[in-house]
């Protein structure tokens, strides 16, 4: 499986196989037969870590697919212990009931998972208040290298006494540790990182455990090696489940978000902040801030930034008591604004998470940003004292402009940590020649403040070549001997944390392409095709579980790394990278991958960097020039059913065969949609030539460009029937323009050349249109094209054999294409400029649910803020991601459409009253609730046609 060969480093290994424990079982034999064999192991979940560790050249075992089940849950003792690839959302989900939670925040919570979270010792954003993975972990079930079994939990003193005794290879694990704590105690502490660094990585946690445990601190904790483990990364045991600590959470919180001229004054207003005790205090810079005003998701987000600041700092607070709490933010408030911040907003509790979502999306974002020099991992997150924190920032800041090299700043302010990431090319000798001097440089930065290398990602493979310079000689070769006693083979991760390896050595940016492709699309706004796979920087955001998103569908409903954007991008990098691409990108691996991508378009605005993978699977498809007999057929079926509309009973009665199914590749169990006798012109010509011609009082001079799309007139025509009335009777001048084909589905296909054709053809149908004429869209799918694709598909457009260039005409009519309204956008439009009629109420409860591609390129608030014109109607808004069908997807893959369903949509339908409505503004989404739920949906204009016809 190509897509593991990477993680969100830089770096690219191939394993020699990839195993998925089905259960923990599973897992214990994996692992023993691999130690046996003496191949190397590599766990890989999903955490925090970007040092290359989740790579390796041996046997990598996923967790993530399923080992994520509750094993225990004790909430009077506030623990839970679980497996190792529970996602950290999820596991707060299950225990949100009780008020309880687990305290790391990371950025990834969403698909971070615990036995990530242990192996680089996670922290997040409140660690100044909860403080890291490793203080909220009890006890740990691990899979040792002799292939033994241990729990790792706490011990009284007659308990260590006997596991000191035990004469076998966990007890000579326990004989080791001690004895180097009893006799070098001191010197670790001398060498390790300061005391105060509450987030630090560097090699193995000695230190902690003679700081904070028994017997070496007599009032301390009891001894226990599950501290240890956690930031060993997968080199010293194998975690099989994970007993954790919860806590409370806090009852009030309350943020402020201040603003400041420049980054110097806001990083020297940290340590004061911190006798104010906050939970967190995050730092933003420009660049992120900057990067949010082009991600459609995130301009949303942005609505407490005042100005243009160059930082900011999110800082929060938790309290008992809300009185308190509010007395106190004006408080800090004021402070703030004379302490150098020129704004300081009290953000309502309610926006918070908007706050965040800025925060958290920081990384996506730089590395979606287009240019080849990208903001690279590489001393991104070291750890100095707070006091001297601007030191350190003023020393890298020096550092930078020396090399002449740009670098951005974010990061956890309350903890001396601020994410550092330099500019760089690595795919040229000179990007990689910095990036190797900036690591050496830095380390010696760090050291000089007695730092921690690595606060929170781990030290990887990028950093261990350091940790001797960090720790000294003689401490390094402590850590040596214990990683010898638990692994005297070298098999468990071998090269991270402890190796010597040069950094610049495994990097993914090695593989360039090496042969272009003259591509359909124009590319040009991401550099290129391989630029613009290359924004995928694998930090994972397509992994999510169920329900947090639409983005990645299939994965959510299969856990399969190829059917994530991750996945599908890093296949597609490797097949630009052969010295064959065209015949690469054929391979089935990728094609298979590519197969399972629905084309939701979620990942052009849920993924921080922007990838448009429906987009990149269109171009594929084209370059590989293999439209089967099914997808043609599938691309064309609006046409199909406009011709079958003259034996409509004959064709219902043929597609319904299953021989006709099995040549289409689809699933007995669907039905196809069904040809009708009549079609949308010819009822729109009856109805045009009855309406009355009379002027209403409420008629809008305006013309109504309305794009009648083969679903609309041949499959659904009462939608598009509801839609021209509703139209007419609001008023306005309504202009059918009847489509020939289906630009969506002819890109989704690959058919570019096609879909160009009838993009054109839609332009040319529309020579009299005028720039204050208006254009509406039936489907959604459909009328997105417009102000997505269609731009980089017209783009220099030159047809075979004679050139079509388009003239100032067409180009303004392409520009109110681009422009097009959905039949909501147009109904909120009218209300603003107060033309809609009186509407007859409704007194019923609507369930809506809205497409995908209105999630990804337009605002589904928009459809519930319409229906709730119409008096009386109760509308919930189903917080569904994709519904499954997808055009021909849930027709071919039966199975992952339907659980793709069950995940929101259909359980949450459970809930509808038999007079309930039910709005699915898509084609394929209605098709999708009649098939699997039995569920009579429709389309909104429907529910307007119902509004006015009362």
């Amino acid at each position: 499986m190509k897509s593991i060969f990477n993680d969100a480093s830089k770096y690219e290994i191939y394993p020699v196989e990839v195993r998925a424990p089905a259960t923990q079982a599973e897992l214990v034999r994996f692992v023993s037969d691999s130690l046996i064999m003496h191949r190397s192991i590599t766990m890989r979940a999903g955490g925090t870590s970007l040092g290359g560790q989740a790579i390796g050249s041996g046997v990598v075992i996923d967790v993530s697919k399923h080992l994520t089940n509750i094993v225990d849950y004790q909430p009077d003792l506030h623990e839970i212990t679980v497996e190792p690839g529970v996602i950290q959302d999820d596991l707060n989900d299950f225990v949100k009931a009780d008020g309880l939670k687990f305290a790391p925040d990371t950025s990834t919570s969403n698909r971070a998972m615990i036995g990530g979270m242990i192996g680089n010792n996670s922290c997040g954003s409140y660690s100044v208040y909860y403080g890291t993975t490793r203080e909220h972990v009890k006890a740990l079930e691990v899979i040792l290298v002799d292939g033994s079994e241990a729990y790792f939990g706490p011990l009284t003193a007659q308990q260590l006494h006997n596991k000191l005794n035990q004469q076998d290879f966990e007890g000579s694990i326990y004989r080791t540790v001690v004895r180097l704590l009893e006799t070098h105690g001191k010197q670790i502490l001398e060498h390790f990182p300061h005391p105060s660094i509450k987030r630090r990585n560097t090699g193995y946690a000695l230190d902690e455990l003679y700081r904070h445990h028994q017997p070496f601190n007599p009032n301390g904790k009891p001894f226990n090696l599950a501290p240890l483990i956690c930031g060993s990364e997968g080199t010293l045991a194998v975690v099989k489940t994970a007993t954790l600590n919860l806590v409370v959470q806090p009852k009030h919180r309350q943020l402020l978000c201040a603003q400041f001229d420049s980054i110097e004054t806001a990083m020297k207003a940290v340590s004061h902040l911190l006798e104010f005790a906050p939970a967190a205090i995050e730092l933003i810079d420009k660049a992120t801030l900057d990067g949010t005003k082009a991600n459609i998701q995130q301009q949303q987000n942005r609505f407490w930034i005042e100005d243009d600041p160059q930082a900011v700092l999110v800082c929060e607070w938790f309290a008992e008591d809300l009185n308190h709490l509010n007395h106190q933010m004006l408080t800090y408030q004021a402070w703030l604004l004379e302490h150098g911040a020129y704004a300081s907003p009290i953000i309502d509790a309610k926006q918070a998470a908007k706050v965040w979502e800025v925060r958290k999306a920081g990384l996506g974002m730089l590395m979606g940003k287009v240019t080849r020099k990208k903001a690279v991992a590489v001393i991104e997150d070291a750890a100095v004292p707070v006091k001297n924190l601007f030191d350190y920032f003023s020393d890298v800041q020096a550092l930078m402009a020396e090399l002449e090299v740009g670098c951005v700043y974010y990061g956890h302010a309350s903890v001396g940590l601020i994410h550092i990431r330099p500019e760089l090319d690595l795919a040229t000798e000179e990007g990689k020649q910095l990036f190797r001097t900036i690591a050496e440089r830095n380390s010696k930065l760090v050291k000089k403040y007695r730092g921690a290398i690595s606060g929170e990602h781990g030290d990887g493979r990028i950093r261990a070549p350091f940790i001797k310079e960090q720790v000294g000689e003689q401490v390094y070769a402590y850590l040596l001997e214990l990683k010898r006693a638990f692994d005297p083979h070298n098999l468990l991760n071998p090269g991270v944390i402890i190796g010597d390896m040069p950094i610049t050595q495994n990097l993914r940016a090695d593989r360039q392409p090496q042969q272009l492709i003259e591509t359909k699309f124009d590319w040009s706004s991401d550099l290129s095709l391989m630029d613009a796979v290359e924004k995928c920087n694998g930090a994972g955001a397509c992994r999510k579980s169920a329900g947090r998103g639409v983005m990645c569908p299939s994965y959510q409903a299969t856990r399969e790394e190829n059917y994530s954007t991750r996945g599908r991008s890093n296949l597609l990098r490797f097949a630009l990278t052969e010295p064959n691409p065209l015949k690469a990108l054929s391979q089935t691996e990728l094609q298979d991958a590519l197969e399972m991508c629905l084309g939701c378009k979620a990942c052009k605005t849920e993924c921080p960097a922007n990838v448009d993978m429906a987009k990149l699977k269109a171009e594929v498809l084209y370059q590989t020039q293999g439209v089967s007999l099914s997808n043609w057929l599938f691309a064309h079926y609006g046409s199909i059913l406009k011709q079958a509309q003259n034996w409509p009973a004959t064709f219902n009665w043929v597609q319904s065969r299953s021989t006709i199914k099995a040549l289409m590749g689809v699933d007995k169990r669907r039905t196809l949609p069904k040809a009708h006798s009549s079609n949308l012109a010819e009822w729109w010509d009856y109805f045009s030539y009855q309406a009355t011609r009379q002027t209403q009082s409420n008629q809008v001079k305006t013309k109504v460009w309305v794009l009648c799309d083969l679903f609309s007139q041949y499959q659904e025509p009462r939608v598009g029937q509801a839609v021209l009335e509703v139209l007419h009777k609001l008023g306005l001048e309504v202009v059918p323009v009847y489509l020939e084909h289906s630009p969506r589905a002819l890109i989704s296909k690959g058919l570019l050349k096609h879909a160009r054709k009838a993009l054109l053809a839609t332009i040319y149908a529309m020579e009299d249109y005028q720039s204050q004429d208006l254009i509406v869209g039936i489907e959604p799918s459909e009328l997105l094209v417009w102000r997505d694709e269609a731009k980089d598909l017209l783009s220099n457009i030159v047809f075979e054999g004679n050139q079509a260039w388009l003239n100032q005409a067409d180009l303004n009519i392409s520009q109110g294409l681009a422009n097009i309204l959905s039949f909501e956008e147009l109904i909120l439009k009218l209300n603003k400029l107060g033309c809609l009629p009186a509407l007859n109420a409704l007194d019923k409860t609507l369930w809506l649910h809205v497409h995908c591609h209105q999630k990804a390129l337009a605002k589904p608030i928009d459809s519930k803020n319409a229906l709730e014109l119409i008096p009386g109607l109760q509308v919930k808004m189903i917080p569904s991601g994709c519904c499954g069908m997808s055009g021909e997807f849930g027709y071919k893959h039966y199975e992952v459409s339907k659980s793709i369903a069950n995940q929101v949509l259909l359980p949450t339908l459970e809930q509808a009253q038999s007079d309930d409505l039910i709005v699915a503004t898509g084609t394929s989404c209605r098709h999708q609730l009649e098939e699997l739920g039995q569920y009579k949906s429709m389309h909104i204009a429907q529910v307007f046609a119902m509004a006015l016809n009362q």
